[in-house]
């Protein structure tokens, strides 16, 4: 069964830079009141150009700066932690800004770690899908793309729009991969190399 904990960590609110018992002078007064108010036409502004992650729906869950641990019977699946979360429960689908995933072996040593700069977690589907400078790191080298699909299903890696393979030092570009988490096994379409690399070594 997939177990998951939530740490979800706040910000203290900042200090009044005047206390208790001292007059506000008139003049500062008047500046912080419009200071405030400028402010708040500017939040708003922001507020209004968001655009959230399912158009037209409000998340039922939002948290800010969460670690979420994923456990399978009791074992140590992946860690994640985010800037931010929203969270819809009908779809069960999650959506998270600025991610660090680090996913284990069944033995509890790391099998590859995953950061970028947006990202979906489909419960149904049992993906996490890397969207913007995705980064793949393991003991078998770097994948490197825009947007990239991790299959908890069937341990693989679906990465598009432009990817790079970074072995050693050897760098392979193509317009497709799929690989294992791991990043032992790699196909990749529309391949060019930089590097030394010999027939063993292009047979990824």
């Amino acid at each position: 069964m997939n177990n998951m904990r939530f740490k979800i960590g706040y910000s203290k609110p900042p200090v009044s830079p005047f206390r208790r018992g001292k007059k506000m002078p008139s003049k500062f007064l008047k500046c912080f009141v419009l200071l405030i108010f400028v402010s708040i036409l500017s939040c708003t502004s922001q507020d209004e150009e968001q655009i959230m992650p399912i158009e037209g729906k409000i998340p039922d869950e939002e948290a800010d700066s969460i670690m979420v641990v994923a456990t399978t019977n009791d074992r140590l699946d992946y860690e994640m932690t985010a800037v931010h979360m929203y969270k819809y429960y009908d779809t069960k689908q999650t959506f998270v800004d600025t991610v660090f995933v680090t996913f284990y072996n069944d033995d509890g040593t790391v099998k590859s770690t995953l950061r970028s700069d947006k990202a979906e977690m489909d419960d149904a589907a049992n993906t996490i899908t890397g969207i913007g400078n995705v980064v793949v790191i393991s003991d078998n080298g770097t994948m490197k793309a825009p947007y990239a699909v991790l299959n908890k299903n069937t341990e693989q890696i679906f990465a598009q729009k432009g990817v790079t393979m970074i072995r050693g030092e050897n760098t392979l570009y193509g317009e497709e991969m799929v690989s294992d988490m791991r990043l032992d096994r790699v196909e990749i379409t529309k391949v060019s190399a930089e590097g030394k690399l010999d027939n063993e070594e292009i047979d990824w």
